[in-house]
């Protein structure tokens, strides 16, 4: 199966119209353009004189630092799992020689 053509998506971020060619879910990239556009508002309205790039770099660096959390709690919940996975292992696996037996 090949891979399907790429396809233009317009989607605006802040103020401005933007083409986008995706192979993905249209939706999903305009749901990534509005909120890539809500954050450039909230950091436009929380600090002064903030202009266009200043805006959109600090809302990559703030998109960058909730990537950056998700996977550390990510890495955490995978080692919990990796524990209680062995934990369980050393419960069972009495149990389990002792019916075998």
């Amino acid at each position: 199966m090949s891979d399907p053509e790429p396809r233009a998506v317009a989607v605006k971020i802040y103020d401005r119209e933007y083409t986008l060619r995706t192979t993905g879910d249209a939706a999903a990239l305009r749901e990534l353009a509005e909120a890539v556009d809500a954050r450039m508002r909230e950091i436009a309205r929380s600090t002064s004189s903030v202009d266009t790039l200043k805006a959109a770099i600090l809302a990559a660096l703030s998109f960058a630092d909730e990537v950056r959390q998700a996977r550390e709690q990510l890495r955490a919940m995978d080692e919990t799992l990796g524990q209680r996975s062995l934990e369980c292992v050393s419960l069972l696996d009495p149990f389990l020689r002792h019916k075998s037996a």
